[in-house]
């Protein structure tokens, strides 16, 4: 099953120097055209480091770019309150695939868990890491921490979570 990942995974992967192991996770892994506009183009507007780290492993082929086919159902998807095109297209594309969508954003979530789409987040992420042995259980604990430093949110609950699934 394919990895669709939406914006938040791919500039928290980057800003704590994880994004690179991506590649070795066997899963393929997608993002849309939104989210390449959102990250990569109005990131490098920004001068946004992570817009140019994300855009480097595009260029080596560790995640693809594709456009949606559907684009009518994008915009259906939209009218639900606070629900961002690139969510959207995540979901969208997650469910044409048969894929999992990887994103943080809760009303997206709860919109993937609703309409049957297999969703995660950015921890899960460290946790497939983890599972193939890329980060030790330290490794994850600081780099959890350093992704909460840099701005990713979860309560405390999650992070406990997120520690008791990684064996800490």
């Amino acid at each position: 099953m394919p990895l669709v990942l939406n914006s938040s995974p791919l500039i928290y992967l980057a800003k704590v120097g994880l994004l690179g192991l991506l590649g070795g996770l066997p899963e393929a892994k997608l993002i849309p055209d939104g989210v390449f506009d959102e990250v990569v183009v109005k990131g490098k507007l920004r001068g946004a480091p992570d817009a140019l780290l994300v855009e480097k492993v595009i260029q080596e082929g560790i995640i693809q770019v594709r456009t949606l086919g559907d684009k009518r159902s994008v915009e259906d998807l939209l009218k639900v309150p606070g629900l961002h095109r690139a969510d959207a297209q995540v979901l969208l594309m997650a469910r044409e695939l048969r894929g999992t969508a990887i994103l943080d954003d809760e009303k997206a979530r709860n919109v993937a868990n609703a309409s049957g789409i297999p969703n995660h987040g950015t921890s899960c992420l460290l946790m497939m890491f983890r599972r193939l042995g890329m980060l030790s259980k330290d490794e994850v604990r600081d780099k959890l921490d350093e992704m909460i430093r840099v701005g990713w949110r979860c309560s405390t609950d999650a992070y406990a979570e997120i520690l008791r699934s990684a064996g800490i």
